[in-house]
């Protein structure tokens, strides 16, 4: 008599993609869901989207055309959208006793309910926006890092400053974006509704490493402040003197003049 041994576990896959920074959810959700943020969608039978206001999708159960076909259909509702997608994805598994993370990072839940996953969803969505804001500051800080590599050097500025303009003008972009970015280390408001799942919750905030990457990216960033001000106060400086120089040698010339208006 052949022996069956069990059935192979079925996993799931989820999947986040930044695409912009906002994005007009309006109209977009279901009704029979009274989850705001992030809002629910069903665009295909069999597959759910949880869309955030802040620029993030994530889907389950789409395929990569059926994602492609949807983000397509946004059109008009993305406010700065990226020319690149930022993708996290996760594996899910329904059916355990307690929701949890095992060894092998798979999420699994005690089942699929719209809450659960919208929790999953909103830390996979984070993470995603923090891989974006990771990946800006680090290519501004490189794009500064002439000017600083020049002032160590040499002492000094190097004389032409459009590039150094242009690399204070992505730094100070890169802070501005920073101010209204994602706060991933706050508690979504789903967890108000359901205080049950806060312990998925802080499972979900220590795998994706959420509270340390916001961190860094703070330190990050306040690294960017202090260099912006110290290259604008050496840039201004720079002009000052030059203004100095200029104002001095128009007196000269006017003495000169006028001395020899005597002769």
């Amino acid at each position: 008599m052949p022996q069956h041994g069990p059935a192979p576990e079925t996993t799931t896959q989820m999947r986040a993609a930044l695409i912009g920074e906002r994005l007009d959810v309006r109209g977009l959700g279901r009704a029979d869901l009274d989850l705001a943020d992030p809002v629910v969608i069903e665009p295909v039978p069999g597959g759910l989207l949880f869309a955030f206001r802040w620029g993030a999708i994530v889907s389950l159960g789409l395929t990569p055309e059926q994602e492609r076909s949807f983000v397509a259909s946004l059109d008009g509702r993305i406010t700065g959208r990226l020319q690149r997608l930022v993708i996290e994805t996760a594996m899910l598994a329904a059916g355990a006793e307690q929701d949890g993370i095992d060894q092998n990072g798979i999420i699994r839940l005690r089942d699929l309910a719209p809450s659960r996953l919208a929790l999953v969803a909103d830390a996979l969505a984070k993470s995603a926006a923090l891989s974006h804001q990771e990946a800006q500051l680090s290519e501004t800080l490189d794009r500064m890092e002439p000017s600083i590599a020049a002032l160590r050097d040499r002492g000094r500025l190097a004389l032409a400053s459009g590039g150094l303009l242009r690399s204070i003008g992505a730094a100070i972009s890169a802070r501005n974006r920073s101010v209204t970015r994602v706060q991933a280390e706050d508690k979504p408001d789903i967890l108000w509704d359901h205080p049950g799942l806060d312990r998925l919750h802080l499972r979900l905030v220590e795998e994706f490493e959420l509270r340390e990457r916001a961190a860094a990216l703070d330190r990050k960033l306040t690294l960017v402040g202090e260099t912006v001000q110290t290259l604008l106060s050496l840039v201004e400086a720079r002009r000052s003197l030059g203004l100095e120089l200029a104002i001095t040698a128009l007196i000269a010339i006017e003495v000169a003049t006028t001395i020899y208006g005597l002769f």
